[in-house]
């Protein structure tokens, strides 16, 4: 042929076809190699076998399929006159197919296809080109990295050879043996690609009510950054939307305290990729208070205490914990103490809120309310006997102006005797004086005498509350008879023989014992309450 038109229309297809193999992942391979290579050329061409060497040029362009060029040198001879000596030099762009024939992609059969363009130098026929097309098949071997070994079989099919008549074809037959090695990629197969998606920073704390972006960033297994605006689909949820927020560009709104995690995800040459970041919203400041900080209150009786916790916005934190230092003296539940016996103790109430504990504390004291009580002694009951004296029923009539006025008032009739004579008299002696007082008190209410009746309890204690052991020697035994009682025996043992009326604290009833030293003490006289 006279010009090089096939292949420049050839070259001109395959730069056309650039710009979308690139966006198909052209160039995630790129391999270059040397080979020796013995073509028999056609006997038509009329010249020798040649020997040569070339280079050769291939880049991937997307999955199996590449490209590649080769040039190779060789010299031969015409077989014709003048036979001259002659260079030839193909030029080879094809079309490649890589099918890997073992698991490990060590071994591929490689096919190709494409344009040739053969240079004759030193030719002495008009043209020293020819332009044809160009088969090939191979079978490369790989290493387990870069380097690689090719052997391949070629034709080149000539449809117009200078040497012949118009219309006459020829065919050159090649055998290549040679080496390649990646520049990029691996000989074996090219690299998978793959793409990270990165959130900026990892985590982060953001004031309630306020924003943060967080910074979205892209790039692919080496590392080569990947254009945010490529990222298909971006988007970005939360977690909890109650704590924080988060738009698709990653920005984030604080809501409440909390922790929540922001995730965003995208795709990428369709695979999908995500990422993550931790959203802590740090809580707001909060009090507690606990009114009063201290309060008392008589055993049996209780009082309130109010604890509240607020945060900053004044919203209620709700219920708190309550506790005492000592439940046996104060008990408390839900703020109403109550007071179960004399003694001063600390009640706490505590709170748990935005992953803080508060305490405050009061203090209690709790009194044992002074009772009233009237001994009725000797003026009341003479030695051995069980009838109420007039200086007593004077006693009596304090007694009962106070019930009468106090119409809530109840009362408990004690009798007592002394020490001398025998347990069982003594204690149906004490019985039949605390009857007498009951009976007088009765008589002298008349007509009111309903009204307090039921609000009497009648109790004796025989000999076992003594007041005082003065008189004979108590390692005596007394005697046998009270009538052999001497007078001053008698008169020593006054303070003994008597009736005790006492007011009865709301809910107690007759009592079980004797009176205390520190009932005694405090007791009030009946006149005196209120």
């Amino acid at each position: 042929m006279k010009t090089k038109l096939v292949g420049l229309s050839l070259i001109a297809g395959v730069v056309a076809a650039v710009p979308t193999a690139h966006a198909q992942g052209l160039g995630e391979r790129i391999e270059v190699g040397a080979f020796g290579q013995f073509t028999q050329l056609d006997d038509k061409i009329r010249m020798e076998n040649v020997l040569g060497i070339g280079g050769r040029l291939g880049v991937s362009v997307y999955k199996w399929f590449g490209v590649e060029g080769d040039i190779q040198a060789g010299s031969t001879k015409a077989t014709r006159n003048p036979f001259e000596s002659i260079t030839y030099r193909p030029f080879r762009f094809l079309g490649t197919v890589t099918v890997p024939v073992t698991p490990s992609n060590k071994a591929a059969l490689v096919l190709g296809a494409g344009y040739v363009n053969s240079v004759y130098a030193g030719r002495s026929t008009a043209n020293e080109y020819e332009d044809g097309i160009s088969a090939l098949a191979g079978i490369k071997l790989c290493s387990s990295g870069k380097w690689g070994a090719r052997v391949d079989g070629l034709m080149d099919r000539n449809p117009s050879p200078n040497e012949q008549e118009v219309g006459g074809k020829s065919a050159n037959l090649g055998l290549r043996v040679g080496v390649s090695y990646a520049l990029r990629g691996n000989c074996a197969s090219v690299e998978p690609f793959d793409w990270a998606l990165k959130i900026d920073p990892a985590q982060a704390t953001v004031t309630r009510g306020s924003d943060r972006q967080f910074a979205l960033s892209a790039a692919d297994a080496k590392g080569k950054v990947i254009e945010i605006r490529k990222v298909q689909n971006l988007t970005c949820t939360s977690s909890d939307a109650s704590i924080a927020t988060v738009d698709n560009t990653g920005k984030a709104t604080a809501v409440k305290y909390g922790t929540a995690t922001i995730s965003c995800k995208g795709v990428v040459k369709k695979l999908e990729r995500s990422a993550q970041s931790t959203v802590t919203v740090p809580p707001p400041a909060w009090t507690l208070t606990l009114s009063p900080k201290s309060g008392s209150a008589d055993v049996s009786k209780s009082l309130t205490f109010t604890a509240k916790a607020v945060d900053a916005d004044n919203v209620d934190l709700g219920a708190v914990t309550w506790s005492s230092a000592n439940a046996s003296i104060a008990s408390v539940s839900t703020g109403t103490v109550l007071c179960n016996a004399a003694g001063t103790t600390t009640i706490t109430a505590s709170k748990n809120a935005y992953g803080s504990t508060k305490s405050e504390t009061a203090s209690v004291e709790c009194v044992a309310p002074k009772m009233a009580g009237v001994a009725l002694d000797r003026a009341l009951f003479d030695f051995d006997k069980a009838r109420v004296k007039a200086a007593g029923t004077d006693t009596l009539k304090v007694i009962l102006e106070t019930m009468l006025r106090l119409p809530s008032l109840r009362i408990s009739v004690e009798g007592h005797t002394d020490r001398y004579g025998s347990e069982a008299y003594n204690s149906k002696l004490a019985r039949s004086r605390a009857d007498a007082v009951t009976k007088q008190l009765l008589r002298l209410a008349g007509k009111d005498a309903a009204s307090i009746k039921d609000r009497i309890v009648t109790s004796s204690f025989g000999e076992q509350c003594l007041v005082t052991t003065a008189g004979a020697d108590e390692t005596e035994p007394p005697p046998a008879k009270r009538a052999f009682i001497g007078t001053a025996d008698r008169s020593a043992q006054a303070d003994n023989r008597r009736v005790e009326v006492w007011q009865l604290l709301e809910g107690k009833g007759a009592p079980t014992g004797c009176r205390s030293a520190d009932e005694r003490n405090n007791r009030l006289g009946f006149k005196d309450l209120k």
